[in-house]
């Protein structure tokens, strides 16, 4: 395998990765080639029971439920500078001793763009920035709570790709600051993913995890400054040099004011 065929793998499983916190724009450190893209096409579904209270301890709340259907796209402007955007369709539901309600229509619809900023080859510096616009409004009820708010998302991303027992690899880290027009707090992204592909296999082996750290005070109307903790781990199969599936599954580890949040994502997607 190449120089270039490497990018195309480490790039393709970088983006994968947008699918656990829903049709947002993440993608990895890697650009894409001028004139070169992909796109997903993900189905994503969620449900929880239980909640994270202020102080970090799991307690029996209600239910909540999430689907949505996700489309995920990256083009290389030039070999240096990708454009990102994403949107969705969701349906929610939520549930608790005090409310019932019920979300149906679009998620957020996110633009950005992914400057490279150093590479020698295996290490790549890069930096990000986009904006989400909320398809959710306040009025939409509890289940909108977290999803009516529009959005600016910076970070600093790094990755290093690597040859390792008989395959290729890459480890990938992200750190961010994402500012929130509405409750719940602004709050600071750290997200890694960890990938591996044997040689001459077409399976991808993702593993990631992703951290959300609320950065508000105890405000607003719904008082949250969430902390939430997930972990996932799914696959990338090559159907041909274009087309692709990828499945995943995750699940929360540990959270303040959050939900404890289970779920799976199974999509296609192309080169071009």
């Amino acid at each position: 395998m190449g120089r270039r065929d490497q990018v195309r793998t480490v790039v393709g499983g970088l983006a994968s990765a947008l699918a656990l916190f829903g049709a947002e724009a993440q993608g990895g450190a890697f650009t894409q080639q001028a004139g070169e893209g992909q796109a997903f096409l993900s189905g994503y579904a969620s449900e929880g029971a239980a909640y994270y209270d202020r102080r970090g301890r799991l307690t029996p709340r209600g239910r909540f439920s999430k689907r949505e259907l996700q489309l995920y796209v990256e083009y290389g402007l030039t070999d240096a500078l990708t454009l990102i955007g994403a949107t969705a369709l969701q349906r929610i539901s939520s549930a608790d001793e005090y409310e019932t309600s019920r979300r149906r229509g679009f998620g957020r619809t996110e633009l950005g763009l992914r400057a490279r900023l150093w590479t020698d080859g295996r290490w790549v510096v890069s930096a990000q920035a986009a904006g989400a616009l909320a398809g959710a409004k306040r009025g939409d009820g509890f289940a909108a709570v977290g999803e009516a708010d529009d959005q600016l998302d910076a970070r600093v991303l790094v990755a290093r790709s690597f040859e390792a027992f008989g395959g290729h690899g890459f480890a990938d880290v992200a750190a961010g600051y994402r500012a929130r027009a509405g409750d719940p707090a602004d709050e600071a992204r750290i997200d890694a993913t960890l990938g591996w592909r044997k040689r001459g296999s077409r399976v991808l082996w993702l593993a990631q995890s992703f951290s959300a750290i609320g950065l508000g005070r105890w405000s607003g109307p719904y008082g949250l400054r969430q902390r939430v903790h997930k972990v996932q781990t799914g696959a990338l199969y090559d159907l041909t040099s274009r087309f692709f599936v990828h499945a995943s599954g995750f699940a929360s580890v540990y959270g303040r004011d959050s939900l404890d949040e289970k779920g799976a994502m199974v999509g296609v997607g192309c080169r071009f």
